[in-house]
């Protein structure tokens, strides 16, 4: 059973936009402004694919509006289910064609990082289930737009913890491939507060904590939609584009087959 749930009216500013992921474990639809959320509702991943337009209409009368009100459309862009990411996105770009209004895919990682109740300034390490027992993960500094300190990174639950002892250099190295802008120095994080790991199912996760030295937090993700929104807001409207839509995040390739050949008929 979707949950909806209303705020007060928010401000004008940007126009009404409404936010969805259907690539979580917790499907979910957020509409609000300004990065304000007004309305949000959330159903279980299972058969979500047909319950994600209802839910959107549940909300979109939560916050007393219509289609025909939305300025933008933001939706997450993976990692995720695959097929829920393309249901996601693709309904996402079916409504921005058809009312004409601006879009952004904003990464699943940084909204996972966004919804974490971390400090400002430390360490979020973002995961997501990539099944085959590995983990989709990024590591983060907290903050109202969370800065990424590395790339995406697919790894074993165990290695995954083992990565983040010490975590006061893990900010620096764990993906390997530090951002050169932001590259945080062991010092910077060697007396913050405990890092948090946030992400659907974390107690897998947990299961391996001692690799963490126990002082890391495990959280478990909330509904991503209203971070999405939030993302969504602290960026340029000039930045957005309908284009990203079409360009989800796997935390692996596709599985492909290749087409089997077919038997050639003698000639006449």
């Amino acid at each position: 059973m979707a949950r909806v749930s209303a705020a007060g009216a928010g401000g004008d500013d940007g126009g009404l936009v409404l936010a969805l992921d259907a690539g979580s474990p917790m499907v979910s639809v957020a509409v609000g402004r300004g990065g304000e959320v007004l309305a949000a509702g959330a159903v279980a991943l299972q058969r979500s694919s047909t319950q994600l337009l209802a839910l959107v209409a549940e909300v979109l009368g939560a916050a007393a509006a219509v289609p025909a009100d939305l300025a933008g459309i933001v939706a997450l862009a993976g990692p995720g289910s695959f097929t829920g990411l393309r249901v996601g996105l693709a309904t996402a770009l079916g409504l921005v064609q058809g009312l004409g209004v601006r879009a952004q895919a904003v990464p699943t990682l940084a909204a996972l990082a966004a919804a974490s109740e971390a400090p400002p300034g430390s360490l979020v390490i973002a995961a997501v289930d990539a099944l085959r027992g590995e983990w989709s993960a990024q590591a983060f500094r907290a903050g109202p737009v969370p800065r990424p300190l590395g790339e995406m990174a697919l790894a074993p639950a165990g290695e995954l913890l083992q990565r983040l002892a010490p975590w006061a250099a893990a900010a620096a190295s764990w993906t390997g491939r530090p951002d050169r802008t932001d590259r945080a120095a062991p010092a910077d994080l060697a007396d913050a507060a405990a890092p948090v790991i946030i992400g659907f199912g974390v107690s897998a996760l947990r299961r391996g904590g001692d690799a963490a030295d126990g002082r890391a937090r495990f959280q478990e993700a909330p509904p991503l939609a209203p971070a999405a929104l939030r993302l969504a807001a602290a960026l340029l409207p000039a930045s957005w584009s309908a284009a990203s839509l079409a360009a989800p995040i796997y935390s692996r390739p596709p599985a492909t087959t290749a087409p089997k050949p077919r038997p050639v008929s003698p000639p006449p």
